[in-house]
């Protein structure tokens, strides 16, 4: 789950590479570590766990 440095991969949507897992803040691999970028990867992430959870539900699956 992590790269050859140690971080976790994310995309984007900090979406991991394990369905339902995400990571935000400095434990991602991306160049640039401050407060204000790891909030708003927070605002991000937040808005994908919603969406993966609401797409749970829409296939019966309980969250």
């Amino acid at each position: 789950m992590t790269n050859e440095d140690g971080w976790i991969e994310t995309n984007g949507q900090m979406e991991t590479k394990v369905p339902g897992v995400f990571a935000i803040g400095d434990v991602r691999a991306k160049d640039l570590r401050q407060i204000t970028t790891a909030v708003g990867d927070g605002g991000v992430a937040g808005q994908q766990v919603f969406k993966y959870i609401e797409s749970l539900n829409d296939t019966g699956v309980k969250a």
